[in-house]
């Protein structure tokens, strides 16, 4: 078994591309991994919306209240 010196220095530089890779495929899992997808915030038409909600069944609360008294 007799081995070139392009053969040694290809296998070589094949490795390190392929370790180069390897590690540059784990450093980019782990920045996806730390940055969570984060929901919009909800617009000012939707907080309008929540917010007549709860007024409503707060006013729906407080009727039922004042016809028990």
């Amino acid at each position: 078994m007799k081995f070139n010196l392009g053969d040694i220095i290809s296998t070589t530089v094949l490795l390190c591309m392929f370790l180069a890779i390897f590690f540059v495929m784990i450093h980019m899992i782990k920045k996806m991994k730390s940055t969570a997808p984060v929901s919009p915030p909800p617009t000012m038409q939707q907080q309008v919306e929540d917010l007549s909600k709860r007024v409503s069944t707060l006013e729906q609360q407080v009727k039922q209240l004042t016809d028990k008294q």
